[in-house]
């Protein structure tokens, strides 16, 4: 039998949580990037990218399930990454969504009042249409969403 902390780290029935993180701080280890961008080239330009950008860490229990790597201006919060863990026992719709729910928060409070997420920053179509995202530019790598706060 499994006891409390074995199912808290292997994620199962764990409440989500959400870390902010700035440049300075640490982030995922090599081995939680890897997981969350299975499939995805990892370059080492595009791994300091992530560490230098703020960053939003969903986590499930003690595993990291999830991030997003952003930068803000005036006007914008721009997503430039985020990775799922596909094999968590959150399933990644809910990852997914509380990373947006606290994007869209952390938009707000900076005082932006659109938020743009990349090609590599976009999660299934149909979840950001549910939730009110546009589709303002497609290319070869993908398309670009953003939604506009009043």
């Amino acid at each position: 039998m499994e006891s409390g902390f074995d199912l808290a780290r292997a994620g199962a029935a764990a409440p989500m949580q959400f870390r902010v993180l700035g440049p300075d701080s640490g982030g995922p280890t090599l081995t939680d990037v890897r997981r969350l961008f299975r499939g995805q080239r990892m370059t080492a330009t595009r791994r300091s990218r992530l560490g230098q950008s703020g960053r939003i860490l969903a986590m499930c229990g003690l595993r990291v399930v999830g991030l997003a790597a952003y930068e803000r201006s005036e006007r914008e919060l721009r997503v430039t990454e985020l990775g799922l863990d596909h094999d968590s026992a959150c399933g990644t719709d809910e990852i997914a969504s509380g990373l947006l729910d606290a994007l869209e928060l952390a938009c707000m409070a900076s005082g932006a009042r659109r938020l743009v997420l990349l090609p590599r920053a976009t999660p299934a179509n149909a979840l950001l249409r549910r939730r009110g995202y546009v589709s303002i530019a497609d290319g070869t790598a993908g398309n670009w969403f953003e939604k506009t706060f009043a």
